[in-house]
């Protein structure tokens, strides 16, 4: 610490100071260019601190580029630039609820393969429910979270088997957040919640089964969206199950003959698919 000394004897020349008053001065400015550097510095962390997410114009580019791909998913390569910029985004927007529900749609859609074993439809299933429940956290008003978690959570279930998943108490768990989903948006995913309301009734096993009313929902799943081609899949199976292979029989063709393009071409082609594969199965 710098000490100057005290200046006396009144209409006497001042003692001169024993440190200069120019040295003075320049230490002075010396300290102001020292915090204002640090300043600085704090700025520039607290700036590189902030995830991408506070620049929402690019997050936005990149989901809407995401969501481009999302609707060719079938076609070759598309899915793997789906994958691409929503591991991206996730990275740069970890807790983003658009980037949520996206990676829950997707990892729902993978573990929906039916080519799939039952280990690795429960894993896929189990990180759509994840990445649902994750979403539904951080927007708990938007319909998404709770339908992929639902629908995730129903892929988990049948890979380990619906006994099993039965013990584990999926059954109230999913109920819950499909039933938030449905009253969020009883129309979302053009009928996919009464899709799902029509399988769960039809996989619970006796005495949770409940035929009569899984053929309501998927009526419903088909007054919400007549050209459901999913939903004309599961009755046809649901009738299969009742003896009613007739009836049967008539949906699957619905479905097998389906020309895709009225609301997911990607979904409409796999329950299409689906479709003929039963039709071949229900001759034999």
């Amino acid at each position: 610490m710098f000490r100057f000394r005290r200046c006396r004897g009144a209409g006497k020349a001042p003692l001169r100071c024993s440190v200069d008053s120019s040295f003075y001065i320049r230490f002075c400015r010396m300290r102001v260019r020292i915090l204002a550097v640090g300043v600085g510095l704090a700025l520039a962390v607290a700036a590189g601190a902030r995830t991408p997410e506070a620049e929402p114009s690019d997050l936005r580019l990149r989901l809407n580029r995401i969501d481009k791909e999302w609707k060719k998913r079938d076609q070759p390569g598309c899915l793997d630039a789906v994958r691409s910029e929503l591991a991206q985004a996730e990275r740069d927007a970890p807790g983003d609820y658009g980037v949520l529900w996206r990676m829950a749609q997707l990892y729902f859609w993978l573990a929906d393969d039916p080519g799939l074993s039952s280990t690795e439809r429960s894993r896929l299933g189990k990180k759509a429910w994840e990445y649902g429940d994750r979403a539904s956290l951080a927007n708990p008003k938007r319909v998404e979270g709770w339908y992929f978690a639902a629908l995730g959570m129903g892929e988990y279930s049948i890979g380990i088997g619906v006994l099993k998943a039965l013990g584990e108490n999926i059954e109230d768990k999913f109920r819950q957040r499909l039933s938030k989903a449905e009253s969020i948006d009883p129309t979302f995913y053009a009928g996919g919640i009464w899709n799902a309301w029509g399988r769960f009734y039809f996989k619970l096993p006796w005495p949770k089964y409940d035929g009569r009313r899984s053929e309501q929902m998927l009526h419903e799943a088909l007054r919400v969206n007549p050209e459901n081609v999913r939903a004309r899949v599961f009755l046809a199976e649901l009738y299969v199950k009742e003896k009613h292979r007739d009836e049967a029989r008539k949906l699957l063709k619905e479905a097998a003959t389906h020309q895709p393009g009225s609301y997911d071409v990607p979904e409409e082609r796999r329950s299409a698919a689906r479709a003929r594969k039963l039709l071949v199965e229900l001759k034999n």
